[in-house]
């Protein structure tokens, strides 16, 4: 973060006032964690869900701080100050008013990207695209909620050419909230699924929700949609401009089925060797596609921006161990990823092995998408499969009822870890490995 601005600057941008210091002193950083202060250090207190950063102004004084940013009735009691203070009544919408502001600095294709599956891998395509023309910002991890989404965009700078940021949300209002903070010149609405509706509750909620990002444009900006989704097709007849993809012949940017991805634009055909295949990949690298061909790029930055894209940790990860081939897809899991890795998986090289912990996150829906995973899981042809965890017991008895005789069940992942360790070291076949993130999954493969 280089802000390059000055103090009163910075009062005037989140909203506040300065209530002590030189209006005219440089302010170019930051920092919003009290552990990692260092002397000469701007501290910008944030509340949190468990955490009020408020109350440990005091004790970032004898670190040397060169100024707070707090809100004005935490400072209001306090006699000692440091040298530079800006008041606000709400750090956080001080900290997007921020981000705001500086997003205005950047006459640039900035790209957001949301939807239920998919966006962390579409970003990080698009950001391969992206950078194949220029210096690149994005979100770093999954910085993407009301707090890492306006932090990520304060790392705008004179360098960069493009910017996409991943937009995430669990309730009605998040996509509004940030999508107005990072202004888009291109919107990407991947799908709409059953993911966090313990939080939305319903997929008529998510679609509500994820479609907040049409509202939130620059003027003149394109929303980028699925137009195979069920849900997202709503959005045809809408009034404002658009391209969309899929394997519909109605989609702009069409997606062709065979060995490599080939992409339909106009008549035209394109072919790209995706280094990491499989149709869900496929519907992502196209959503990614649309929104550099809507941010002026060409497709030939898009082939060699997707060819040579190399996929998150724990998402969809290709690995080699010992001759097998591992499929490493343990950040996030729900129905809808869950039975797109399955059918990847299940087009692979044979004997396959599945590994599934649970699905969380669905709330009261969690023991029907259990069993219909289940179900699913008795017409794989695999070898064996592992599940693991208390919310599988429903999917376990589904996958019996199917008549399934290949399982290995238990509440923990310990149940059978070393078993399929010792089936991964012996170096055939397939193995999918999939589960939400509390799982930890990553375990079955650390130090093979």
């Amino acid at each position: 973060m280089n802000l390059n601005i000055d103090l009163g600057t910075l009062a005037r941008a989140a909203g506040g006032r300065l209530l002590k210091g030189d209006p005219a002193a440089p302010f170019n950083a930051f920092v919003t964690d009290t552990r990692r202060l260092r002397t000469g250090d701007f501290f910008w207190a944030l509340k949190g869900a468990s955490y009020d950063a408020h109350d440990f102004l005091p004790q970032t004084l004898p670190v040397g701080v060169s100024g707070w940013l707090a809100r004005e009735d935490a400072v209001a009691g306090l006699t000692d100050l440091p040298a530079a203070v800006v008041v606000v009544r709400d750090t956080l919408k001080a900290l997007q008013a921020l981000a705001a502001w500086h997003r205005q600095r950047f006459q640039i294709p900035l790209v957001a990207i949301t939807g239920s599956n998919g966006k962390s891998t579409t970003k990080e395509m698009l950001r391969s695209i992206f950078s194949t023309a220029g210096e690149t910002c994005s979100n770093a991890g999954n910085l993407n909620n009301q707090f890492g989404l306006p932090l990520s965009l304060l790392e705008l700078g004179p360098e960069h050419k493009f910017g996409v940021f991943e937009l995430g949300a669990s309730r009605r209002g998040d996509i509004a909230e940030i999508g107005e903070v990072a202004r888009p010149t291109c919107g990407i609405i991947t799908n709409i699924g059953p993911s966090h509706l313990e939080y939305f509750g319903d997929l008529e909620t998510i679609y509500e929700t994820k479609t907040e990002l049409a509202a939130c444009l620059a003027p003149g900006g394109t929303l980028v949609y699925n137009y195979d989704d069920r849900y997202l097709s709503r959005l045809n007849g809408r009034e404002f401009k658009k391209m969309t993809f899929g394997r519909d012949p109605g989609a702009d940017l069409r997606v062709l089925e065979g060995d490599t991805l080939r992409l339909e634009d106009g008549g035209d055909i394109h072919q790209v060797r995706l280094p990491h295949a499989g149709g869900h990949n496929y519907l992502n690298a196209a959503a990614a596609a649309a929104a550099a061909l809507s941010s002026g790029l060409d497709f030939s930055a898009i082939t060699k921006g997707l060819e040579s894209y190399t996929p998150p940790p724990m998402r969809l990860q290709e690995l080699r161990i010992n001759g097998a081939t591992v499929i490493l897809d343990a950040y996030n899991s729900n129905p809808q990823s869950a039975a797109s890795a399955i059918k990847q998986a299940a087009a692979m090289e044979r004997p396959l092995y599945i590994l599934m912990g649970d699905m969380k996150e669905l709330g009261r829906h969690s023991a029907h998408y259990h069993a219909d995973l289940g179900a699913a899981l008795a017409h794989t042809g695999a070898e064996r499969i592992f599940l693991a965890g208390p919310e599988m017991q429903p999917a376990v008895d589904a996958y019996q009822n199917a008549g399934g005789k290949a399982l290995v069940y238990a509440e923990t992942l310990d149940g059978w870890l070393e078993e399929a360790r010792g089936l991964i070291k012996a170096g055939r076949g397939t193995f999918l490995i999939k589960a939400s993130r509390s799982m930890k999954f990553e375990r079955i493969v650390e130090g093979l």
